[in-house]
């Protein structure tokens, strides 16, 4: 796979949307492309190890439970199957955040791997590519605010049924 393919694919990412083809390129350009075998563990429940993660082939199961849980505990928790595009480890990239989920490749997974130390960087040396990715994850964060103040309602709804 090409240089311009890794960078289209990172432009579908949200966090990067809008921002210029240049400095996904740059940052594509110094990531590191691994190759995962089946079983691997791409990132765990709780851990901050401050890595996203673009798939480019394979595909992947995310789940909300810590990566040592058993298999029927796994299975019960899975979250969605991932594949080519799929970006893992946003919050951990960004913000130094633990990981809210467990992601293990289920096939062969070939993926790059984008330290917070180069996602920081590319922040640095290109600030239109830091002022668009900020700007991308607040909408997406007062999105999730504007959902989360919907579900309050429901409840609150929902409660008010309740007294009656």
């Amino acid at each position: 796979m090409a240089l311009r393919e890794y960078v289209s694919l990172l432009a579908k990412v949200p966090l990067f949307e809008g921002v210029p083809p240049a400095h996904l390129q740059a940052l594509v350009f110094s990531a590191e492309r691994r190759t995962l075998a089946p079983g691997t563990w791409l990132v765990r429940h709780g851990e901050t190890d401050e890595t996203g993660w673009l798939l480019l082939a394979g595909s992947a199961s995310a789940h909300d439970a810590p990566a040592d849980a058993d298999a029927e505990t796994l299975k019960r928790h899975l979250v969605a199957r991932l594949s080519r595009g799929a970006f893992i480890g946003e919050m951990a990239m960004v913000a130094g955040l633990p990981h809210r989920l467990s992601v293990r490749a289920e096939t062969s997974v070939s993926a790059l791997c984008l330290p917070r130390a180069l996602f920081l960087r590319a922040c640095t040396a290109f600030p239109e590519f830091g002022q668009q990715v900020l700007h991308n994850a607040l909408s997406r964060f007062s999105l999730n605010m504007a959902e989360l103040e919907g579900v309050r309602r429901l409840f609150e709804e929902a409660r008010s049924f309740s007294d009656t």
